[in-house]
């Protein structure tokens, strides 16, 4: 299997190291500007290298990902529109869609739309897609591509803005979330450090067991809230704060900038 990658900036580089995991770097080609800041991290692995767009169509590979910004995303798909039907296509460019990239390639493909975030560098991402496919086995072929970078949720075109808003921007409302905790912990007298590892290792046992029960969150709560107990004061002191509504606010506001 060969992927090629158009574009290596942030969003680039998170996917093509998540691909990695399962993808030898001799099977990927990487299309980007010369960029002299990149070099260090291209020197380290074996990447087939082309500084313009058009040279892909000298190439053969199974798989083609754009990771470019939008506004210049359509247009270089227009130069690419000659590459063979076999070629799968996938696109993480926020607001291209599956029609856009119909109107833009010659053949026909089977074509990805996806949204991804950046822990798909560690195969930990949050993915949602919509999928036009010939039939059901190169359906699953992409799902299974996407599945190497985290959990893929096949959604709608519709709801890919509030999938992004939760999924990309949701991170750095939980980071903030982290930071109070840690606060927290080191004004009653724990270690900055110590602090971190204890609340990224709660918050991911916390989403283990949410995904390996299907309980709630609200379910979940309950199991921890003693009655007269140490949490339930906690949570009624949280309660007390304006906390639900700004997270709701936080996510409204990303979601309809």
């Amino acid at each position: 299997m060969k992927i090629a990658i158009v574009g290596a900036g942030n969003m680039g580089r998170a996917i093509i190291d998540g691909l990695l995991d399962q993808v030898d770097a001799s099977d990927i080609i990487i299309s980007t500007p010369e960029n002299p800041t990149l070099q260090p991290w291209v020197n380290q692995r074996a990447f087939t290298i082309v500084h313009d767009n058009t040279e892909l169509l000298a190439l053969d590979f199974d798989y083609l990902i754009f990771t470019t910004p939008a506004k210049v995303t359509l247009n270089i798909m227009q130069t690419l529109a000659k590459l063979p039907a076999k070629t799968t296509i996938l696109s993480a460019a926020a607001g291209i869609r599956l029609a856009d990239m119909k109107d833009a390639f010659t053949n026909q493909h089977n074509l990805a739309i996806f949204m991804p975030n950046t822990p798909v560098a560690i195969n930990a991402g949050t993915i949602g897609t919509t999928i036009l496919a010939d039939n059901a086995s190169a359906k699953e072929a992409i799902l299974n591509l996407l599945n190497v970078l985290g959990d893929t949720f096949e959604i709608s075109e519709t709801d890919f803005g509030i999938f992004g808003t939760v999924a990309g921007c949701g991170p750095a409302f939980v980071d903030i979330f982290m930071e109070a905790l840690s606060d927290a912990a080191v004004a009653n007298g724990l270690n900055r450090q110590l602090s971190y590892q204890v609340i990224s290792s709660m918050l991911k046992g916390t989403a283990s067991l949410q995904m390996a029960t299907g309980q709630t969150p609200a379910e979940l709560k309950n199991t921890v809230t003693s009655p007269g107990g140490t949490t339930i004061k906690g949570v009624l002191a949280l309660e007390a704060q304006p906390f639900r509504r700004a997270v709701t606010d936080a996510i409204d506001a990303a979601n309809h900038n």
